[in-house]
């Protein structure tokens, strides 16, 4: 199984460091803490030479995104869509004028409605795309495309869609994991020391905030000559004007 170590280097936007695959896997998804045995059955999805559907479901704050995002922003030729906020006809219009893409990376795949779902089943299954909205004929195909769609659970989605992927499940982090995921990422694309990084991560947690996203939302706020005292009053502020309910994150 060594075709897609050789034929993979073309792929990436930039050069991924390692002579093995379990190498390369793990310098792809550095940003992601723990799952070092999933990093490489994904890696070698994305380096296969057929076409290869993966969906990771799992509960807020497991990552899921991140693994995404360490696609998009490391392989060429690669789409992305955020399925919470696309109608069908919007996505089915993207794929159409990304027709030459290899790689489409679907967020929260589960907010779609069961016949938008029902209209990617030709996509997964072969790479064609057949549909009509509104007496509009719409129908291309795509070569081989490699897709990958995160979901927050199993529940909304249709049985032929769910049998078209393979599925891995991610479980929620525990505290302990949601620090070290935070310190991990941070290390690796900001070069935060650990103390920052933890600050952050625990005033999220005591705040009820376990969500990367937010992490990475107040790093960005932060400069390199900050003190811990202005990394605090940034954290700080930033959870004040937090909205009190609940919200449904990937």
């Amino acid at each position: 199984m060594v075709f897609g170590v050789f034929n993979s280097q073309n792929i990436f936007s930039r050069n991924i460091q390692g002579s093995t695959i379990e190498e390369k896997a793990l310098n792809l998804f550095k940003e992601v803490y723990s799952y070092d045995d999933l990093k490489i059955n994904l890696y070698r999805a994305l380096v296969s030479e057929h076409n290869v559907n993966v969906l990771l479901v799992g509960p807020p704050a497991t990552s899921k995104t991140l693994f995404i995002r360490c696609i998009q922003e490391n392989l060429k030729n690669c789409i992305s869509i955020d399925a919470s906020n696309a109608s069908g006809a919007g996505i089915i219009e993207k794929l159409s004028k990304n027709k030459n893409a290899k790689y489409i990376l679907f967020d929260e795949i589960d907010k779609l409605k069961k016949n938008d779902q029902a209209n990617l089943l030709g996509l997964l299954e072969n790479g064609e795309v057949n549909v009509t909205f509104k007496s509009n004929k719409i129908r291309f195909k795509m070569n081989d495309p490699i897709v990958f769609g995160t979901s927050n659970s199993k529940d909304r989605l249709s049985k032929p869609l769910l049998s078209r992927f393979q599925t891995y499940y991610l479980p929620e982090y525990t505290d302990e994991e949601f620090i070290l995921v935070s310190e991990n990422l941070l290390s690796s694309k900001y070069n935060f020391t650990p103390s920052i990084s933890n600050m952050i991560a625990e005033k999220l947690l005591l705040n009820k905030e376990k969500d990367i996203r937010k992490v990475l939302q107040i790093a960005k706020l932060i400069r390199p000559k900050d003190s811990e005292m202005d990394v605090l009053s940034i954290i700080v502020t930033f959870l004040k004007y937090q909205e009190t309910e609940e919200t449904e994150f990937n």
